[in-house]
């Protein structure tokens, strides 16, 4: 179970090393460096997934298969590419050790089982974590001693990744769920089609798509509304049906079908006064919007910008040029949510965050307070105090007395207040008041009002130092977190590779282990020397 590659390099490998200077140039890194990275203690825990029997063909070595992974991420290969990769181009037979090869070094269900377990034993972290400890052992001094909790100065930051999920709506996604039952459903019982729809009342679920089968005017609100009643009572009917005739055991493929209807009838629909079905009005609050993946989710990266998917996020040490974590999570989830696992894995690392730099949406994250409560320094932008018309006065025109918990209107106005609620101006006052025009737009009898968000000391820290000019500075210190994650998204592209969370954490993990390697492959050996160590 071993890999135990040639170490010289032979003629032909010295030919191919040369060829390697500019493009590709991470083939001759991984050659150079695939001892060092699968070391003894990393192929015992790869060799660890597998059960030792002695049985079967002769096994695949699992570092041979997770280098695999690594090529397959830096080229953008898929399953069968990489299979047939390992026979056609000389730079994968190289650094897999099986040069003039004339079969495939591995198959492709074999690679496959083998990300699976990787991702079932949490040793893509692992593979993360061997590239973080690479590059730091390469690049800062060595003061490091084994053992000792490191501090680092990180940036974090996210970005929206599309999910690989068909987004269908409230007609689609029951209709979708409802043809892979009858689908499952002709395997299991070796039905027809026709015969399934025809004892379960379904004969809609018969035509090449859903509205196809209904064949109305979609612009007439009427059809609409009967065309729901018709799918609803139609995917209702083929449910009761399959919990009449199937066991739990035969039904058990079914499930995540089954489940997808009654979550999609219950946050899409409801029965009016008339006690027929109909959408209900508004989005539910955590929605599902695909049956193909479960996960993913609608978002927002700005008010007037929607993606569904997932939202990824990376740490990146400030000193070393390092991502040093990875995280995913649905796209309608708030920044602040991704960092805790960020700092899971930084603990895992022994790392202590010092100094934090973060967009504003993670101010109020867990990681975030374990830095305060640790002396340490957050630095973010605060939140805009612009007033939301031109003209009028701004938050920042009135003062803000944390002390006392009062806030003193221009005109000398005084209002007490408690952290995260909105302040409303006496009517009366802002009535009779001369400046008025220039501070509210209110209806009459109705004041100014102004929030004071829960965090108003942070924020006023956030925006002296983004007052100053050696605070922006500061504030621009996070600009390689942003290269860092242009780089990786460079390499992924705009759309998830696979379905689910925790195969997209797999995902992202194994684009920045690629990303450390290549900083470490263009860095060569350089001591940084501002890196912080205890």
């Amino acid at each position: 179970m071993r890999w135990t590659p040639p170490g010289p390099l032979s003629k032909q490998e010295e030919r191919l090393m040369r060829r390697l200077g500019k493009v590709r140039a991470l083939f001759a890194f991984f050659r150079t460096h695939r001892g060092e990275l699968f070391d003894d203690s990393f192929q015992e825990q790869l060799a660890g997934m597998y059960r030792q029997t002695g049985a079967g063909e002769e096994a695949v070595p699992p570092a041979l298969l997770c280098m695999a992974i690594l090529l397959q991420g830096y080229v953008g290969a898929s399953d069968a590419e990489a299979v047939e990769l390992t026979v056609v181009d000389l730079r994968w037979q190289m650094v897999l050790g099986c040069l003039g090869a004339d079969e495939p070094a591995f198959a492709q269900g074999t690679l496959q089982a083998f990300r699976d377990r990787l991702v079932a034993h949490e040793l893509d972290r692992v593979l993360l974590e061997r590239t973080v400890a690479l590059v730091r052992t390469h690049v800062v001094k060595k003061k490091e001693a084994d053992g000792l909790v490191t501090k680092i100065r990180v940036a974090i930051d996210s970005r929206p990744l599309v999910g690989a999920g068909r987004v269908e709506d409230t007609i689609n996604l029951l209709g979708h769920a409802a043809k892979v039952i009858v689908r499952v459903l002709c395997t299991i019982l070796s039905l027809a089609p026709e015969q399934i729809c025809r004892q379960a009342s379904c004969p809609l679920l018969l035509a090449p798509s859903i509205k196809a089968g209904l064949d109305i005017n979609w612009s007439d609100a009427r059809e609409k509304a009967t065309a729901i009643m018709h799918v609803e009572q139609q995917v209702s009917s083929l449910h009761a049906w399959v919990e009449k005739h199937l066991d739990d055991f035969e039904a058990a493929p079914l499930k995540p079908y089954l489940d997808a209807i009654t979550i999609v009838k219950a946050q899409d629909l409801e029965r009016g006064a008339d006690g027929n079905v109909k959408i209900r009005q508004g989005v539910a609050a955590d929605r599902r919007i695909s049956i193909e993946d479960a996960e993913q989710r609608h978002g927002r990266k700005s008010k007037s910008k929607r993606f569904d998917g997932f939202k990824e996020h990376i740490a990146r040490d400030l000193d070393v040029p390092v991502i040093v974590a990875a995280a995913v999570t649905p796209a309608n989830r708030p920044e602040e949510e991704g960092a805790a696992p960020l700092a899971d894995d930084m603990e895992r690392q022994r790392f202590l965050v010092v100094e934090l730099h973060v967009d504003r949406a993670y101010v109020n994250s867990s990681l975030a307070e374990t830095v305060f409560a640790a002396r340490g320094k957050v630095i973010a932008k605060p939140w805009a105090t612009r007033p939301h018309r031109p003209g009028l006065y701004a938050k920042s025109d009135f003062h803000i007395d944390l002390r006392s918990k009062t806030i003193t209107c221009p005109t000398g106005q005084v209002e007490p207040f408690e952290p995260g609620e909105t302040v409303h101006f006496d009517p009366e006052a802002c009535g009779a008041c001369p400046e008025r025009a220039s501070c509210t737009l209110a209806a009459s009898g109705r004041g100014r009002s102004i929030s004071i968000a829960t965090d108003e000391a942070r924020q006023r820290r956030f925006r002296l130092l983004q007052g100053s000019t050696s605070g922006r500075a500061r504030l621009r210190e996070r600009v390689p977190v942003e290269h860092a994650l242009a780089r990786v998204a460079n390499r992924k592209g705009p759309v998830a590779r696979y379905r689910g969370v925790r195969k997209n954490v797999f995902d992202l993990r194994r684009a920045c282990a690629i990303q450390n390697l290549e900083y470490l492959h263009m860095l060569g050996k350089i001591v940084v020397p501002n890196a912080q160590a205890a």
